[in-house]
Order: C-alpha cells, then sequence, then structure tokens
C-alpha cells in the first residue's frame, strides 16, 4: 500500500510513525520521552490498560463498539460490494465508494444469494451464527461464511484460527440443513497497520476476487486506523487546551 503511492504523504508519515511505535501515547512519553507531568500511562478512554500503539489501534473495550466497529465495517462494505456486483445483485450505477455503500441484509439472484450480518436458523443452538457475509452459489450448492477481522499484526494467526474454529459448527449445521455440497469458512483478516497473512490472497481467490483487491482492504484499515490514532490525539490536545485557558482564567 505505501509502496503504490496512493495514500497522503501525510498519512504515509503517520502510518509509518505507528508502525514504528513512535506516537506520542502516554505510555510513550512516560518510558520513552521520559515526561516527569506524564505520571500515569493508563488510557485515556478505557483507564484501565497501558496507553501504547497495540492498545489504541485494536486492543482498547471502550473503542470496540464504535470506532473499531466503524472500521470493520467500512472493510466489509467493500468486500460486499464487490462480491455484490460480481454476481449482478446490484446495478451497476448502484456502484458508490466503499464509504458511501449500504448493504443490504439480502440480496438475491436466479443464481446467489447473499445474507449481510445476518443469523443462520439452525436446528440446534449455535452461539456462532452470524458471520459479517453468508454468500450462496444455489446453481452450485455452495456456500460462503465470510468473517473479516482487523486486529493487531501479533494476534493475525491467532485470529484467522480463531475464526475457522469459531464458525465449524455452523458449517456442519449449514451443510446438513440446506443439502449443500460444500461450505467454505472464509476468514478475511488483515491488520490495522495493513499488514496482511499469506492466507488472505487464498481466501480472495477462493471468492473469485481480483488478487490485488487485498489493497483496497488494506487502505480502508490504514485510514481508519490513522482516523482513530488523530481522534484520540487530537482529544488530548484539545483536553490540555482547556486545562490551560482554564488555568489563566
Amino acid at each position: 500500500m505505501v509502496k503504490l503511492g496512493s495514500l497522503f504523504p501525510e498519512t504515509e508519515g503517520f502510518l509509518i510513525a505507528i508502525q514504528d511505535q513512535v506516537i506520542n501515547t502516554r505510555n510513550y512519553k512516560k518510558y520513552i520521552l521520559k515526561d516527569p507531568n506524564m505520571q500515569n500511562d493508563s488510557c485515556r478512554k478505557c483507564h484501565r490498560l497501558p496507553e501504547t500503539i497495540q492498545h489504541i489501534t485494536s486492543a482498547c473495550p471502550s473503542l470496540a463498539q464504535t470506532d473499531y466497529t466503524h472500521r470493520h465495517n467500512q472493510v466489509a462494505n467493500y468486500v460486499h460490494q464487490k462480491l455484490a456486483n460480481k454476481y449482478n445483485l446490484i446495478p451497476n450505477q448502484l456502484l458508490l465508494p466503499y464509504y458511501q455503500y449500504t448493504p443490504k441484509p439480502v440480496l438475491e439472484s436466479d443464481s446467489h444469494r447473499m445474507y449481510f450480518d445476518r443469523a443462520i436458523l439452525t436446528d440446534k443452538t449455535i452461539h456462532y451464527n452470524r458471520p459479517d457475509i453468508t454468500l450462496i452459489d444455489k446453481l452450485n450448492k455452495i456456500v460462503y461464511l465470510i468473517d473479516i477481522a482487523i486486529p493487531n499484526t501479533h494476534n493475525l494467526q491467532k485470529t484467522i484460527t480463531e475464526k475457522i474454529l469459531k464458525y465449524t459448527e455452523l458449517k456442519e449445521e449449514v451443510t446438513r440443513i440446506w443439502k449443500m455440497n460444500k461450505v467454505y469458512i472464509v476468514p478475511l483478516v488483515l491488520s490495522s497497520t495493513g499488514v496482511i497473512p499469506k492466507c488472505l490472497p487464498h481466501s480472495l481467490k477462493l471468492l473469485d476476487h481480483p488478487e490485488n483487491s487485498y489493497i483496497s482492504m488494506q487502505k480502508a484499515a490504514i485510514l481508519n486506523t490513522c482516523r482513530i490514532l488523530r481522534k484520540i490525539l487530537q482529544e488530548d490536545t484539545s483536553n490540555f487546551d482547556s486545562q490551560r485557558d482554564a488555568h489563566l482564567a
């Protein structure tokens, strides 16, 4: 992504600073810069764990339901739109930029059906029955259970393994109930800084996606990670300015 030069220079520089872990988080200020004014390195959002780069980008519980979900959905929107267009589930004139696209819960044609963020009903209770995207090839009787995740880089392989184990029971039930020839679990996992595992191109190939489509997924993840960090750092600056103004008053 950086090599392609498709990011603004400011964003590219900010991303490299994130990767090099030289961002002014509280943990960085306290232990690297040795700032005497930084007595507490707890996250300014959750107030529980040290505020490191890894914590802010993909591990803060206070950001899970808001900023992380938004980032996840941006990548999911891109994948959903590409699949919907490929299988003629949406008209070409509806091809908006992925960040303006809103997936419909159900799309269907003579050959395919696609669910977005919809629970799959089964005979027995299955806790993990809601993949991000369920693509059904009605002609060949094949189902793709697609789930997307954007963890920190060191958690990539662990997340992929968890996704596969998580949906194994659902895979077996869908095969039996829907009488399918094949059911594939397709984890689409890339890191919050755009690092992709070796299995991602294989997963995209399984969906008959172009090999380079991971680039747009990378860009969506990177831009939103940068947005999250800027938002956190700006809040700190705003709080500092407010405290300074109050002191001067």
